[in-house]
């Protein structure tokens, strides 16, 4: 009987021990939650696009945080962030302008594909390469 008590003693102990941990660690994600609603508006990153600068803040990296399913990096949600506002300033310019973009945009995305080696140049490489 007493090894049993003893065993559910140490057994008590390690489950008060774990959620001291978890209580720590909720603390601490409070806290930066709280660090964050205060600073919203504190500029995390800056992306120069076609010479416009895009000044990225935290709370846009949260709200992105927020619409993904799994946890991504840092780096990745600020460059999430500035893909949304890049596209929200391409909605707000003439179809025209949007379009102009897109063939510029395509271009690039063609070229550095070219100069990697995974695009082919003419439809006579396509076919030969199969």
């Amino acid at each position: 009987m007493g090894e049993t008590l003893l065993e559910t003693i140490q057994t008590l102990q390690n489950q008060a021990a774990r959620l001291e941990r978890e209580a720590a660690e909720l603390r601490q994600a409070l806290a930066h939650v709280v660090e964050v609603l205060i600073s919203p508006s504190s500029v995390v990153a800056r992306y120069v696009i076609e010479g416009e600068t895009y000044e990225i803040t935290q709370a846009e990296v949260e709200a992105v945080r927020t619409e993904l399913a799994k946890p991504w990096t840092e780096s990745a949600l600020y460059e999430l962030a500035a893909v949304k506002q890049v596209a929200k300033r391409l909605k707000e310019r003439s179809p025209e302008m949007q379009n102009q973009y897109f063939f510029k945009t395509s271009e690039a995305i063609r070229a550095a594909a070219l100069i990697d080696g995974r695009a082919i140049d003419a439809d006579e490489e396509a076919v030969i390469s199969d």
